[in-house]
């Protein structure tokens, strides 16, 4: 498995940012499977959720209501808990992210069918985060974009107001 990984892009914040691209225009439509890697993503604004959209093929946000997700929670101090629904962006934290020290989160999305225009782009994801009550928790799950159309990466930003205040995002093609 060494080396399957090929870097596209990437993205290494270190300042306030509304929202972060990857893919777009350094995407490379070559491959049939793509990892996006999130470390230490810092956010401005307590108890929000971290969250992204599909880029179109003109790198812009697919803003329609139809993405689809379903994932478990993990969580430290209560039962694991089961998460659902649909809007106009996919998860990658539930709300409880926080801005105290060591309130970071870290995931692993996996986007599929991603060039292909006749098929919904879908992903999988395993992310780990502390929350502001200083809780670890993992949501895993997926989802799918309920249209058909070639996508060209992702935006991550927050689900409510607030601010990307540090992370680095990066985007690799997964080498067959």
């Amino acid at each position: 498995m060494a080396g399957s990984l090929v870097l596209i892009d990437e993205v290494i914040v270190s300042g306030a940012v509304a929202s972060v691209d990857l893919g777009g225009a350094n995407w490379d439509s070559s491959y049939n499977v793509y990892q996006v890697v999130i470390n230490n993503l810092q956010i401005d604004t307590d108890t929000v959720g971290v969250v992204f959209r599909y880029l179109d093929t003109s790198n812009n946000p697919i803003t329609v209501s139809n993405y689809q997700v379903a994932f478990k929670v993990l969580k430290t101090s209560a039962a694991f808990e089961d998460a659902y629904g649909s809007g106009t962006f996919s998860f990658v934290s539930d709300s409880y992210t926080g801005t105290g020290t060591g309130e970071a989160v870290n995931s692993v999305i996996n986007l599929f069918n991603s060039n292909n225009a006749s098929e919904y782009s879908s992903h999988t994801i395993e992310t780990a985060y502390l929350s502001q009550t200083a809780e670890i928790k993992g949501p895993q799950g997926g989802g799918a974009l309920e249209q058909t159309s070639a996508t060209k990466g992702i935006r991550v930003f927050l689900g409510a107001s607030g601010n990307i205040d540090g992370g680095t995002f990066s985007l690799y093609g997964l080498k067959k």
